[in-house]
């Protein structure tokens, strides 16, 4: 029997990218799946892939009245959540400090921080009463180690860090697990948005850029939406019912370059 049957998983921006990779694992392993994102049209275009049951819902997560609507609607269609992947996030791509925006900086820190705190404080008290939950935060490398030209970024993803710990140490009373997700360079829109800014910063073709990238990662390859969306099955899973406020890197190595 999957290890997930039966479980209801929330993944925020899972119309696509990493979220829709979790999606689809968090499906493979039985749990009925939520698609909250603000693309609608392309959560239902995906959602119809997916081997169990499914609903697709609305989330803009700057929004606390949208997050609150959707737990609502979540425990109204469902009855309970199990699972939640907050993964809605963005990132301005690689900019000088100088020329980043104060409207900029807010916006990457409401979606990213602000979305996070807001869509886990709509579904904690479902969690609480029920004694039980896995909550699962998707961080980045530079959440861990900053690096140059995106330094909004880095910061929002620290915070993360900070939130994933503090929330873990809180919830585990209620035998709620809360864990963050590191990944590396995957090719995603976003990523691939960033190395060709950042290539262009340095004066390197989009190639050479993309290939810097690829000889600093020990292993010698860049990670898919897949390898992120195992990690956080398996952080969803029984198997790690023991593990909360922990850190995981997806990234080849990356963190030891």
């Amino acid at each position: 029997m999957p290890d997930l049957k039966g479980k209801v998983a929330v993944i925020t921006g899972g119309a696509k990218g990493i979220g829709l990779a979790c999606a689809q694992k968090l499906s493979d392993e039985g749990a009925m799946i939520v698609i909250a994102d603000i693309d609608v049209d392309e959560g239902k275009k995906r959602a119809a892939e997916l081997t169990t049951e499914s609903l697709v819902m609305h989330l803009d997560v700057r929004d606390s009245s949208s997050a609150n609507e959707l737990a609502s609607a979540v425990l109204k269609d469902f009855g309970r959540v199990d699972i939640l992947v907050n993964n809605a996030g963005m990132n301005i791509g690689a900019r000088n400090t100088v020329d980043v925006t104060d409207e900029e900086f807010d916006r990457v820190m409401s979606i990213n921080v602000r979305g996070t705190f807001t869509t886990t404080r709509a579904f904690l008290p479902a969690m609480i009463e029920q004694r039980g939950g896995s909550i699962i935060n998707m961080s980045s490398i530079v959440g861990q180690r900053g690096v140059a030209l995106v330094a909004a970024y880095s910061a929002s993803k620290f915070a993360i860090v900070g939130m994933t710990q503090s929330l873990a140490s809180e919830l585990a009373a209620h035998d709620i697990t809360v864990n963050s997700v590191h990944p590396g360079i995957v090719a995603t829109d976003l990523h691939v948005k960033v190395v060709q800014e950042f290539t262009g910063l340095k004066g390197m073709s989009f190639d050479e850029g993309w290939e810097s990238f690829r000889d600093v990662i020990p292993l010698g390859r860049f990670q898919t939406t897949d390898d992120i969306g195992d990690m956080v099955a398996f952080l969803a899973s029984s198997k790690a019912r023991n593990i909360t406020g922990s850190a995981f890197n997806v990234d080849g190595g990356l963190m030891l370059a």
